[in-house]
């Protein structure tokens, strides 16, 4: 029997702000919010991405481009896919102020979160024109091997051909071989690489990785 995939729901943000630290992180020991917020405790760190997922505006980290995959009724998996170009997103920018101001942090702690997180931009490559992006794939560790990542890929890239988007893109951080792998399995493969020593010293990483999938 297929496992039930479902769109995300608000009340899911706990479930999901847990998927987005995971799929952060990736093979490496800080992510996204790691790096904005140093200092702080991991239930600040899961609030704030929380907060930014439940924003009241759409962006690209909002909980309703998210779908989840469910084992005997919970939450497991799940991953994110949207338009590059959707117009009604906020961007990123601001989306994540306004994430940090409702987890609590005032406007100067906000704008100094933000500015931390100013590394990626040394690896950062526009996205690709009418592009479905897929993001955050993440499994909970009690549900991995299961196959829960390809079912949630196959899922979202049948929506994106329906909307007759003409390419997937994902991106990854360079060295995570696993999820390289799970995405060629499903027909990504590699398009180009960036690099910078500012951005390996800060995350782990020698940079990005973008792969493509026509339709």
């Amino acid at each position: 029997m297929a496992t039930p995939i479902r769109n995300a729901t608000r009340e899911d943000a706990p479930f999901l702000a847990e998927i987005v630290q995971l799929a952060a992180r990736s093979h490496v020991a800080k992510g996204l919010w790691d790096i904005a917020l140093p200092d702080s405790e991991p239930a600040t760190k899961l609030r704030a991405i929380e907060a930014t997922l439940t924003t009241d505006e759409p962006s690209w980290c909002h909980y309703s481009n998210f779908v989840v995959a469910e084992v005997e009724g919970q939450p497991a998996a799940a991953l994110s896919a949207f338009a590059t170009d959707d117009p009604s997103f906020l961007p990123m920018h601001l989306a994540l102020i306004a994430g940090f101001e409702a987890a609590g942090f005032d406007e100067a702690q906000a704008g100094e979160a933000l500015g931390r997180m100013l590394v990626f931009m040394s690896c950062h490559v526009d996205d690709e024109p009418r592009a479905w992006v897929v993001e955050w794939v993440a499994t909970l560790d009690s549900f991995r091997r299961r196959g829960l990542v390809r079912e949630l890929l196959e899922f979202v890239l049948a929506r994106g051909g329906e909307r007759e988007h003409p390419m997937a893109q994902i991106g990854i951080l360079i060295g995570n071989t696993s999820a390289q792998s799970a995405y060629e399995s499903v027909g990504f493969a590699l398009e180009f690489e960036k690099t910078s020593d500012e951005f390996e010293e800060a995350i782990g990483s020698p940079g990005l990785a973008r792969l493509l999938r026509p339709y």
